[in-house]
């Protein structure tokens, strides 16, 4: 008899994860509160990417001349770029929609909460309550961002990603508060769409989580683009008018703009689970998991933002493969977040795998790095963007690979192959022993491996 799983969230993960199962020979149900494709589909993800491919594409044309080819300079229809959104956020839903349909997986539509450790009562669309008892649960439902009272945005003035598929237009001048992903993806697809940005934060740079080399040349490129930077500045809260914002400073100063952008940090959504009820207590940090994202109450499983930062979709994506074959007693090895690549999606890319040089040091490890300059690539000279480098951790003693930067052109690519050589047990030699195709960028990485 196939065993009863139920999927709570109808998010990218919660999909990708009730496919996986349907498709391995459980009986799955996959409870959503809202449209399937959840708020990455909706509300961040694909909405952000039509605006930075936008982005990319103006900027490419300014590479233009570099390449020998004079392009009539871009223009930016918002009233496009949003019908744009709609058209890509309905496809992408859509596809998702399709693949649950193919693997016969029930869905309702409505509030999941735990009834007890063995029932899930869903306070449907219509109104009413449905008891879904199932053998295995697995907690997908995402995350929220965090707004303090003081920084509350109103989808005119104070804007947050879920409003940036619903602009009437772009920003005079935008203030960005938060220095991290999110915040460093708009702040330069704004400014290449043609608004004037502030980057403020109170974080000492960019980036916290990527290589320090990384954040400084992502800040550099900021300034070459008259992003103004202002790291290390605690934001008290923003006061807006019919007219501007106010952006009040820890320290005293203040900033002005015409829009204000808050992105300083997002949450698990777990409050409205009622975990209790299935003997789950959640510490601080969330929901106690173990390798294969395995609860304290061993039918139950979290994944994706629901598991705890970082917040990507790929590694949510990775984390409900381990999940769901675990559950379902199949052989699978854990989950290993040292192999999720991270990209920022800026212009450089920033993208980073396994640990730092600092993170490596900090954890008393040896170890060397080696590194190879986008000017000295083919590829790179060709397409006229040579700022840029890729960085190797390499334990000092074994050649072991812990990890890798890379801040460029197409620098989450680059790092790909070193993610599942990393994943094969691989050594900086095995990088180093590989010639890729003739003029690349993935070289780089060869290159930096040869030293």
């Amino acid at each position: 008899m196939s065993k009863r799983l139920v999927v709570l969230g109808g998010g990218s993960v919660g999909v990708h994860a009730a496919v996986e199962a349907a498709r391995l020979g459980a009986d799955v149900t996959l409870i959503s509160e809202g449209e399937i494709g959840g708020r990455t589909t909706w509300d961040s993800l694909v909405p952000s990417k039509v605006l930075l491919t936008a982005a990319d594409t103006v900027l490419d044309a300014r590479y233009a001349p570099h390449r020998g080819v004079k392009l009539a300079s871009p223009e930016v229809h918002v009233a496009h770029l949003m019908e744009r959104i709609r058209q890509r956020t309905r496809q992408w839903g859509e596809v998702q929609q399709s693949a649950l349909q193919r693997a016969g997986v029930q869905v309702v539509h409505g509030v999941a909460s735990f009834a007890d450790a063995r029932m899930v009562k869903v306070q449907t669309e219509e109104g009413g309550e449905q008891h879904v008892p199932f053998d295995l649960a697995l907690i997908a439902t995402g995350s929220v961002p965090i707004f303090p009272p003081s920084m509350k945005p109103d989808g005119k003035r104070v804007l947050a990603p879920r409003f940036a598929s619903s602009l009437q237009s772009l920003p005079e001048h935008l203030v960005m508060v938060g220095g991290g992903v999110t915040g460093s993806e708009f702040a330069y697809l704004f400014r290449v769409l043609g608004a004037a940005v502030t980057v403020v934060t109170d974080m000492p740079r960019l980036l916290p989580r990527a290589d320090e080399e990384a954040s400084q040349l992502l800040e550099h490129a900021f300034r070459q683009m008259s992003i103004e930077v202002l790291l290390s500045s605690p934001v008290e809260g923003v006061t807006a008018t019919d007219s501007h914002v106010q952006v009040r400073l820890v320290d005293g100063r203040t900033l002005e703009g015409s829009h204000a952008f808050i992105a300083i940090g997002r949450r698990a959504d777990l409050s409205r689970l009622n975990l209790e009820a299935a003997g789950l207590f959640p510490d601080p940090t969330g929901i106690p998991l173990n390798e294969y994202l395995q609860s304290p109450v061993p039918h139950i499983y979290a994944v994706g933002d629901a598991a705890g930062p970082p917040f990507t979709l790929n590694r949510g994506w990775a984390q409900a493969q381990v999940a769901v074959r675990h559950a379902l007693g199949l052989p699978t090895p854990p989950f290993r977040a040292e192999l999720v690549v991270e990209a920022v999606y800026t212009q450089p890319q920033v993208a980073q795998v396994g640990v730092t040089e600092t993170q490596a040091r900090q954890q008393g490890i040896s170890v060397t790095s080696l590194r190879a300059r986008y000017a000295d690539n083919l590829k790179a000279q060709l397409l006229g963007e040579t700022e840029g480098f890729v960085k190797l951790v390499v334990e000092e003693n074994t050649g072991e690979l812990l990890g890798g930067s890379a801040a460029g052109s197409h620098a989450a690519d680059i790092l790909a192959p070193l993610a599942m050589t990393m994943a094969l047990g691989g050594t900086v030699e095995t990088v180093a022993s590989l010639y890729p195709a003739h003029p690349t960028l993935v070289e780089l990485l060869h290159e930096a491996a040869r030293g």
